[in-house]
């Protein structure tokens, strides 16, 4: 017999404490020195609750959300069939929503995006680390600083437009 407060007891079952509250006011559950006996009160709520109109709380659907991922011989809840078609239902939809977005291009695979942004940037450092060795004899023969500077940059831009297309 484990005796529990009253907002013990509800955070326990998945409960708010104003439904244990009102539990205790209709009689279903009785308190042993102001706590709740937990056992006798799982009892006496199955016993007198009607199960077509429990709505489970949240904890309880976690619960029962964990029931299709476990295998079919566990304890951690039994799904009804209509949550399980529900489920499968919202399941469908999300998966029709992303073949959507992917016919219609809103998506794309990711790993199509890292190929070809890895091959963008490959050609990128492939044409600039070419520019000294097609300047090299050029920029030896010249004197001039600003005659340098405009070569190196004419060079530059001549890579960068060639990139562009």
């Amino acid at each position: 017999m484990a005796l529990l407060s009253q907002a013990e007891f509800a955070r326990q079952q998945g409960f708010t404490r104003g439904y244990v509250t009102k539990l205790i006011k209709k009689g279903i559950i009785k308190l042993v020195d102001k706590k709740v006996d937990s056992a006798a009160a799982i009892k006496a709520i199955e016993k007198n609750t009607d199960p077509s109109k429990h709505r489970p709380s949240k904890a309880r659907q976690e619960v029962s959300q964990l029931a299709e991922i476990l295998p079919a011989g566990s304890q951690a809840g039994a799904v009804d069939f209509v949550t399980a078609r529900t489920m499968r239902e919202a399941f469908r939809a999300k998966l029709a929503k992303l073949d959507f977005e992917e016919r219609s291009g809103q998506l794309t695979d990711a790993s199509k995006v890292k190929n070809d942004a890895f091959k963008a940037g490959r050609i990128i450092r492939d044409e600039l680390l070419a520019i000294p060795d097609r300047l090299a004899d050029v920029l030896a023969a010249e004197d001039d600083a600003g005659e340098v500077r405009k070569i190196i940059f004419e060079e530059l831009e001549l890579v960068l437009n060639r990139l562009c297309k």
